[in-house]
């Protein structure tokens, strides 16, 4: 049975790099590629041809009419990557399915996500948050009328999945979807994670509609596992130019058109840490400008912590201080 490693990646060479590498990075793990497809739907394939040659992989262009039937009327663009994985299980029927956003990379090996596509069980990147503390969670960064929106729906509200009544409060929780692995099974409720969606975006207008429905209906459905350890996920804009600079100096570099194995792996576990410190002086960026100064306190401690021994650190706080 063939696994589906599926990506969306369309708009600008900026995605289309992230897309590339986030593939050699898996690549550089060595998994057996036997029973893996790559779909990847792109509205360039010609982007992904000259570096990809020697892969299975399926290029299913994403024309404008096929964006617009996939947003259903709406200007909520993470529809679309609700509808790429509802018709990669309509084009590969009983074939499982491992979606991944185009800002990661592996930094670890995934056989254990490509050997664990079990019944009542998935893979998520990681828990993030209760559904109860989401308003507090984005009161940091002024966006706390998003959750309160969101709660005030779902409040008491009976909603269905796979024709059964469900309610969801704030004991549930928010996962991140930048990494979703499905049992082919799965897509027999896609109908309905289109349909909350939907739902959640036109009644709250939070931008994380689509990981809200992915994640309230595999927690009632299936056992959710993290992928974190696995996959690192660069969401944050400060994160992704860093990243977008550094994978430009790569593809300039290697003029061939072929990225080096060797060297994409060496870097990964150095770019794992250098982003996930960079994520973390950037909340004492948010905090300092906020005057939060228990929340300075806490992601200092955090970074100091996490780099014991490194005198370099302090100098990285006292510049986001500056």
């Amino acid at each position: 049975m063939f696994k589906n490693f599926v990506l969306l990646s369309y708009g600008s060479d900026v995605e289309y790099r992230r897309a590339i590498f986030c593939i050699f990075s898996f690549l550089s793990w060595k998994p057996d590629l036997k029973n893996i497809r790559f779909v990847i739907y792109t509205d360039y394939p010609e982007a992904f041809k000259i570096h990809l040659s020697s892969l299975n992989v399926q290029y299913i262009l994403l024309t404008p009419e096929l964006e617009e039937q996939l947003l259903n009327g709406t200007t909520f663009h993470h529809l679309i990557k609700v509808g790429v994985i509802d018709l990669t299980f309509k084009k590969y029927p009983g074939e499982h399915l491992f979606f991944v956003d185009t800002d990661t990379f592996f930094i670890a090996n995934p056989s254990n996500i490509l050997n664990s596509f079990a019944r009542g069980k998935s893979f998520l990147h990681k828990r993030e948050y209760r559904l109860g503390d989401a308003v507090s969670e984005f009161a940091v960064f002024n966006q706390e009328h998003f959750p309160l929106s969101f709660m005030r729906f779902i409040s008491g509200r009976v909603l269905k999945i796979n024709n059964k009544t469900v309610k969801f409060d704030e004991n549930d929780y928010s996962w991140n979807t930048g990494v979703l692995a499905l049992n082919n099974e799965f897509s027999s409720y896609m109908a309905d994670v289109k349909d909350l969606t939907y739902q959640f975006y036109e009644n709250s207008k939070w931008f994380v509609s689509e990981q809200l429905a992915f994640s309230l209906v595999l927690q009632k459905v299936t056992l959710i596992r993290p992928a974190d350890d696995v996959v690192f996920h660069y969401w944050g804009r400060r994160q992704k130019v860093f990243m977008d600079n550094y994978l430009d100096e790569l593809f300039r570099l290697n003029s061939s058109n072929k990225l080096d194995l060797g060297n994409t792996k060496l870097a990964l576990k150095q770019l794992q840490k250098m982003l996930s410190n960079d994520i973390i002086l950037e909340q004492i960026n948010i905090a300092i400008r906020k005057k939060d100064y228990p929340y300075l306190i806490k992601q200092s401690l955090k970074i100091i912590l996490k780099n014991p021994f490194s005198s370099n650190i302090f100098k990285q706080i006292y510049k986001e201080l500056s």
